[in-house]
């Protein structure tokens, strides 16, 4: 409701950045973007945060094969090709 009235964004909250703290460093995302992600954490906004788990996720390196399994056959590894 405060950024509303006032007009200014909210700042994350603290488990959102201890979330992208701790999920970041197990993701294809190179490292010079993951060091970019973590030196903007001291001024992220709460909607900056939320695009910033989102786009995490989707990059997430799993270590379970179970999740592995399910991640490439969303990315459609096992759809037959033609040659």
């Amino acid at each position: 409701m405060d950024e509303v009235l006032d007009g200014k964004p909210l700042e994350a909250e603290m488990w959102k950045i201890g979330y992208i703290e701790n999920l970041l460093h197990r993701t294809s995302i190179s490292i010079s973007e993951q060091n970019e992600i973590l030196n903007s954490l001291d001024i992220l906004h709460d909607i900056d945060a939320d695009k910033i788990i989102k786009y995490i996720k989707e990059n997430e390196v799993h270590s379970d094969p179970k999740h592995q399994y399910e991640a490439m056959r969303k990315n459609g590894m096992f759809n037959k090709k033609e040659y």
